[in-house]
């Protein structure tokens, strides 16, 4: 209980610092929500599930929650490792990423963190 609400604090303060708005039913970008690969192949743990409800899962070890800004540039999440290796100790992480590229069911993502590119493609779309 203590970390979804830590997670929901987290998940606050990043939203305030990006300008961002959680996702509801009404103004969330159709395009945004659903499930993403980074490595294209849709069957690894290596990418992202961002759900409508403002839930999401990152790679193979995290859960929490995710909200973007108005103008739909930056994506934040808010992830605690729930794998078995993990430390349950440590706090929650937070993933910030740019939206610097967008067509169709693929996008080109900046993670801030490390400056990494990841081109990620949307799952269980034909």
């Amino acid at each position: 209980m203590l970390r979804i609400a830590f997670a929901f604090g987290m998940l606050a303060i990043a939203g305030a610092i990006a300008r961002a708005v959680p996702p509801t039913a009404s103004d969330v970008r159709p395009w945004i929500v659903g499930t993403w690969s980074f490595d294209g192949s849709c069957a690894s743990g290596d990418g992202m599930r961002l759900m409508r409800d403002g839930k999401a899962a990152y790679d193979e070890w995290g859960h929490g929650l995710w909200a973007f800004d108005e103008g739909g540039k930056r994506l934040v999440i808010i992830a605690e490792d729930i794998s078995e290796e993990a430390d349950r100790r440590q706090e929650a992480e937070m993933i910030e990423f740019r939206i610097t590229a967008r067509q169709g069911n693929a996008m080109t993502l900046k993670r801030l963190g490390d400056g990494a590119t990841l081109n990620a493609v949307r799952c269980g779309v034909t």
